[in-house]
């Protein structure tokens, strides 16, 4: 269950650098943890993600947690990653 002060971000088509721009704008908000979370084939690019943000951000996240499961969607099974990260104070 997600928090008040919590948000996810699905990884689809758009580019690493345009989810980067969504991490920072909602950490610079306030929100205080984001789930980045992949499906099928865009579980790597979730990593990939993760790992773009844990370069640029350095010390100033910590990883919480990562989720690796299955999930109804459109009424098909999905393998999904959940890579829940959190600004450090």
């Amino acid at each position: 269950m997600l928090s008040v002060n919590e948000r996810i971000i699905v990884v689809g088509k758009k580019s690493i650098s345009n989810y980067l721009i969504d991490v920072a704008i909602m950490f610079q908000e306030g929100v205080s943890s984001i789930v980045i979370k992949g499906y099928g084939h865009f579980i790597s690019k979730a990593v990939d993600l993760y790992n773009a943000v844990s370069s640029k951000m350095k010390e100033s996240i910590k990883l919480d947690s990562v989720l690796i499961g299955s999930e109804p969607v459109a009424g098909k099974m999905k393998a999904y990653i959940a890579i829940k990260i959190s600004r450090k104070y």
